[in-house]
């Protein structure tokens, strides 16, 4: 999976880059860590029924894309739905972005300390 997170001190920058630039048509995410209102992780369940794809792909193993889910606009990138992060934003292109991250704990801890307020849910 080419996809890489970075913590700067004012924003994050997703990296996209291999077959998932190519198939989301995507280089880079830039989000203010103003515009993150909460972050859940642990299990995000991809909703087969509801989802519509704009781009990318879906598979039973790789999940990375632009999709519409009941009225929201969604940036997926993952292939364990047990270990993602999913950060809810407004006043951005999406609604949310959900991604898998071997270390999101670190992560988590990093956009925590550049902006505290945000809620933080883990699901189980």
């Amino acid at each position: 999976m080419g996809f890489q997170v970075v913590a700067g001190d004012r924003e994050l920058l997703l990296n996209i880059s291999g077959w998932t630039a190519a198939l989301t048509l995507r280089r880079e995410i830039k989000i203010d860590y103003i515009s993150i209102e909460e972050i859940r992780v642990g299990k995000f369940h991809f909703p087969w029924t509801v989802a519509i794809k704009r781009t990318g792909i879906t598979t039973f193993g790789y999940k990375a894309g632009i999709f519409m889910i009941e009225d929201k606009k969604y940036f997926l990138a993952f292939h364990n739905e047990n270990e993602v992060v999913m950060l809810k934003l407004k006043g951005c292109e999406f609604d949310y972005i959900v991604f898998e991250s071997r270390n999101y704990k670190q992560l988590v801890h990093e956009i925590m300390r550049n902006c505290p307020s945000i809620n933080l849910i883990e699901n189980e």
